[in-house]
């Protein structure tokens, strides 16, 4: 049966009605620029959040990497000290055959006011209290317990269980020098220059290369960078510098193997027109952020021993801003009290201890001012006769002593058995801007 007409009609505009009463279901454009607003609000935070936290995950990683390296190089220190090949009772007879043991307190030490010679760009020029004492110098004899030491031999490799080891800073890097000692090593067939082919301790004799014993270098004239021209004054210590302009401190330090291998090298020659200090390219030391060496930089020689081919050997550790030294001293005031502290030498020339005081006179090694270096050596014996009175058997001064030191034309700066020694080791990591510290403490007293 069919629906009436107006039937129908009614019921389609029933439809139309329903339909157009519907609400919309599209966005606004305001409404779609909201949300992405809020959306691109909400990614940022979010990659802001992953943005810090990888940020602290790269920082500990690289913080975790600067202590590795600062424990392998401090464990390779220790090894070192616990090689050490010599009586430390000064002075040592070379027929001993034990080698040596030195320690050289640089002229700046620890950063305090009124010397503020540390200062960091960043807030100012600031005295900076972070530097540590980094003018140190350690350079000794030493015995391997494990794997023996090894280094070039003209084309070939040489081994040895004992070298000559030293330690210092140039700028923010820590070096390791290593010199076997080879006695009767035939150094004849040597290419020059010798540092670039070779790693054996030598010394010059009769205008020839001869490698070192450890009786030879009992005798600081045969040892790396001393001077033969003055064997027991301060003259041995041939390396040394300007640390500023004004030329108010003058520190030790010593030749890098990159320097060593450079063409005019021979064994401790400098090239000849390298000048006595050179003058730095700053006026306050800044490590953290200055990369000028305030030491002997390649840019300040004039001539070329920053070409050498052996650039990176001896670098043990980077990014240093503390290698500081100092021995036992079992008469110096300690914090609680009582007597027996590590300390540097000449610490106080106020006082009276084993180490307090700038070196003895005789042994020509005495530091003058605060502003000059200060030496701990195992000596050797055989300077009494050099300086033309040796032991005679006799009481030359009536005091009922034969041979006494009174008696002594010579003498080592510090003439005191040293007990022990502690080396504290101090980094910063350049990206989280951390520091970390490790101490080293080797006791020296007989078994």
């Amino acid at each position: 049966m069919k629906r009436p007409a107006s039937s129908s009609r009614l019921v389609g505009s029933l439809r139309n009605a329903a339909r157009q009463s519907r609400p919309k279901t599209g966005y606004t454009l305001i409404e779609i620029l909201v949300s992405t607003t809020l959306s691109l609000l909400l990614l940022g935070a979010v990659v802001a959040m992953f943005g810090r936290v990888g940020g602290a995950v790269t920082d500990s990683r690289s913080m975790l990497e600067a202590a590795d390296r600062l424990r392998l190089a401090a464990e390779r220190l220790q090894m070192d000290l616990t090689g050490v090949t010599v009586t430390m009772s000064p002075p040592r007879d070379p027929a001993n055959n034990e080698g040596y043991f030195e320690y050289i307190e640089g002229p700046i030490g620890p950063v305090v006011a009124p010397r503020d010679i540390a200062c960091n760009s960043d807030n100012g020029n600031q005295a900076d209290t972070t530097i540590g004492d980094c003018d140190d110098i350690l350079m000794f004899t030493t015995r391997s317990s494990g794997r023996p030491f090894v280094g070039r031999f003209g084309t070939g490799t040489v081994q040895s269980d004992v070298a000559e080891v030293a330690w210092f800073i140039r700028g923010r890097t820590l070096y390791r020098r290593v010199l076997l000692v080879v006695p009767g090593a035939d150094l004849t067939g040597i290419a020059a220059p010798y540092y670039r082919n070779c790693d054996v301790s030598a010394r010059v004799r009769g205008g020839a290369l001869v490698a070192n014993t450890l009786s030879d270098l009992t005798r600081r004239e045969c040892r790396f960078a001393h001077s033969t021209a003055a064997p027991y004054d301060a003259r041995c210590w041939r390396w040394s510098v300007n640390t500023f302009a004004s030329g108010k401190e003058t520190l030790p330090t010593l030749p890098t193997l990159k320097e060593c291998s450079s063409t005019g090298w021979t064994t401790e020659t400098l090239p000849a027109a390298l000048p006595a200090a050179a003058t730095p390219p700053i006026s306050y030391l800044d490590l953290w952020t200055n990369k000028a060496d305030y030491r002997i930089t390649d840019e300040a020689f004039s001539t070329a021993p920053g070409t050498g081919t052996r650039i990176a050997d001896d670098v043990i550790l980077t990014n240093v801003i503390g290698f500081d030294v100092q021995v036992w001293d079992p008469k110096a005031p300690n914090a609680v009290g009582g007597t027996g502290a590590y300390v540097n030498l000449g610490y106080n020339t106020g006082v009276t201890t084993n180490f307090s005081g700038l070196g003895n006179t005789p042994s020509g090694l005495n530091a003058a001012s605060p502003y000059l270096s200060r030496v701990y050596d195992t000596w050797s014996t055989h300077y009494e006769a050099l300086a033309g009175a040796s032991s005679n058997g006799l009481d030359d001064n009536n005091n009922g002593v034969v041979d006494d030191d009174g008696e002594k034309t010579t003498s080592p700066p510090y003439p005191y058995p040293l007990r022990g020694i502690q080396v504290k080791l101090r980094v910063f990591e350049p990206d989280s801007r951390q520091i970390r510290e490790v101490t080293v403490v080797q006791d020296f007293l007989p078994q």
